[in-house]
């Protein structure tokens, strides 16, 4: 059995067989290779992959889909295709790890247990951070805050990135700051509050207002490529919960 070994420049890895790949497809500068997900055997009907998206010299992508088929086909058990840390590729014409998305299809939407307090998700107290590789999931926030705290949104997001945030438990006295990775952020979009439509437009910040995140409240955020902006949306029951500045 042969494997194949991604690291994108932030450290996150993908490893996957030669057996499990499912197909290439090339685009402008980006070449999608498809495996068949383990969480296949989870589901009811089977059939998830996970996306590897990866960088590719302009007007080469046939090149590097022809490389990748050729690389896999190589006398040895376990193949770097790109290593984004070190700069090792195993394709003249790829040059970088532009994303890892997992479970891309399936009967599932994955759920992601995150805590302000206590700083699983992201090492950072009081902080949860979310990466693309996390595209698609729900996160299950199922602690209170214990001082200001705040959500990162990946600084550098792919085209359709999508987080829904649900509260588990009753806020505290303290302010949630939404950004992508502490920058100023635009976001547009509307949201349903007290039974009343808000409307959502701002390139700095979206804040949750203290004792304002409440069991079931939830909020869903879009990454829109075309126009550099998080479309949000969702439900509180408290009117004004989160504004957008």
């Amino acid at each position: 059995m042969k494997f194949l070994v991604f690291h994108n420049a932030a450290d996150d890895s993908y490893i996957n067989s030669v057996e499990n790949f499912r197909g290439a497809w090339a685009n402008t500068e980006t070449v999608d290779m498809y495996f068949e997900s383990p969480i296949s055997s989870t589901t009811e009907t089977g059939g998830a992959y996970d996306k590897i998206t990866l960088a590719c010299t302009n007007g080469e992508e046939d090149r590097a889909v022809e490389e990748l088929a050729a690389a896999m086909t190589r006398n040895a058990s376990v193949i770097t295709v790109a290593d984004d840390v070190n700069s090792v590729y195993a394709c003249q014409n790829i040059t970088s790890v532009t994303s890892i998305t997992l479970g891309s299809t399936g009967n599932f939407t994955p759920w992601v247990t995150a805590t302000f307090t206590t700083a699983d998700t992201g090492g950072v107290d009081n902080r949860i951070v979310v990466t693309n590789a996390m595209s698609g999931s729900n996160i299950l926030v199922n602690s209170t805050t214990d001082a200001d705290s705040t959500i990162y949104l990946p600084a550098s997001p792919v085209n359709g990135a999508r987080y829904k945030f649900v509260c588990a438990v009753a806020g505290e006295d303290d302010t949630i700051t939404v950004t992508a990775g502490g920058a100023s952020t635009a976001f547009y979009g509307v949201s349903l509050m007290a039974g009343d439509t808000v409307e959502h437009t701002g390139t700095t910040s979206m804040v949750i207002a203290d004792n304002d995140w409440n069991l079931g409240d939830w909020f869903e955020v879009t990454y829109n490529s075309t126009i550099s902006k998080w479309h949000l949306t969702g439900i509180s029951d408290i009117a004004a919960a989160y504004a957008v500045s």
